[in-house]
């Protein structure tokens, strides 16, 4: 189990000094940090709470559309950009970024690594 959390941890440590990425998280879909990297600055209990709010509210207007499980969500500012999406059905991945950073990089990156803690997570 040790091993497992050490793996995690260490797989949001290298998605984190991915270029232009300022920290990545692991949150429970019911907004509890589980783990975390990065900007230190950030209120983590607020942090976590309100992605995983937000990703909840995309699923249920997102429903009206398409009754598929939403795969991920992005949101850009003029001085960063989030992506959020589903690590397993219990976690959420988020990953942080500076504005500049590149979009489909940044996706990309973010799903590797959601697959990597779904497959941690699964033993």
């Amino acid at each position: 189990m040790r091993d497992r959390q050490e793996r995690l941890e260490q797989l949001l440590h290298e998605l984190s000094k991915q270029p232009g990425v300022l920290g990545a998280a692991l949150v429970s879909r019911d907004g509890l940090s589980v783990k975390a990297t990065g900007k230190q600055e950030l209120h983590r209990e607020t942090f976590s709470a309100m992605s995983a709010t937000v990703m909840g509210a995309a699923e249920i207007a997102l429903s009206e559309l398409a009754p598929d499980r939403l795969r991920r969500l992005v949101a850009e500012t003029d001085r960063g950009k989030l992506v959020i999406m589903g690590a397993t059905a219990d976690l959420l991945l988020i990953v942080y970024a500076r504005a500049d950073a590149a979009i489909g990089d940044l996706v990309a990156r973010a799903e590797t690594a959601a697959a990597s803690v779904a497959s941690l997570v699964a033993g």
